[in-house]
């Protein structure tokens, strides 16, 4: 009789090897995903602080408690710190005008007037211009020029520079012009256009009207009225005192 064949001996587990390597293959996989996920906080500071933007020498923080406007680098950007409030850097920025004035003995030819979340500098006619012109006096230039490098040193804390032209009621004015209205304006423009173009303002923080002879602030009676009544104002409004001012550089230095 014959024999019966032998069942093959096949060893039908070794599926599961194959298993095991892949499970482990997975584990490895989403332990280093996991490693890769979890950054320790001091390497994560130091790569975030050597990303961080430093501005050059001429952008640092300055010191305008007692600077002298004319030596103020035009790229410098008062940038006061955290603990500081807006009104303290509006404060400041009044004292340094302020200083500027009565160190050059301008008292009887710039007013300075701080109202609320404002600073008014109010030039007398004849300091920016002849008398009927429109044209700026060189001299007049020299210390728009200074002015405009303090205002140019805080203008992260400030919202708008307006600028006024007013004239009295009876000017002679010039031939080309046919009121007192576009005569006031035209000094006005003149100033803006100078601060743009000459001290590096910032053409969309700044803005010139012309108000005539319908805005004195003495009475048109009298010559000396009359003369303080002819006028350019340069009236600095800065961010509500609410808003903390940033300690970013300033990106609106530059000329658009």
């Amino acid at each position: 009789m014959a024999r019966k064949p032998k069942k093959s001996e096949v060893n039908t587990n070794e599926w599961m090897n194959t298993y095991a390597d892949t499970v482990t293959l997975l584990l490895c996989f989403f332990v280093l995903l996991f490693s890769f996920s979890t950054i320790n906080e001091k390497k994560w500071k130091e790569i975030v602080e050597a990303l961080r933007y430093k501005p050059p020498a001429s952008e640092q923080k300055l010191n305008l408690e007692n600077l002298d406007p004319s030596k103020l680098d035009v790229k410098g950007t008062m940038t006061p710190s955290d603990s500081k409030s807006t009104e303290e850097a509006q404060d400041l920025l009044y004292r340094t005008i302020k200083n500027y004035i009565q160190e050059n003995n301008l008292e009887s030819k710039i007013e300075l007037i701080k109202g609320d979340d404002m600073v008014t500098i109010r030039f007398k006619d004849t300091i920016l211009f002849n008398p009927d012109r429109t044209e700026l006096r060189e001299d007049g230039k020299v210390i728009l020029n200074d002015i405009s490098k303090v205002l140019l040193s805080s203008i992260d804390i400030i919202k708008m520079i307006n600028i006024q032209g007013h004239t009295a009621s009876t000017p002679k004015g010039q031939p080309e012009f046919q009121n007192t209205f576009e005569f006031s304006t035209k000094r006005a423009v003149n100033v803006l256009e100078y601060m743009i173009s000459t001290a590096n303002m910032d053409p969309f923080k700044l803005s010139a009207i012309g108000y005539g002879q319908y805005h004195p602030i003495e009475s048109n009676e009298t010559e000396e009225g009359r003369s303080r009544n002819r006028r350019v104002e340069i009236i600095v409004e800065s961010y509500p005192i609410e808003k903390n001012i940033s300690v970013e550089p300033s990106k609106n230095n530059s000329k658009k």
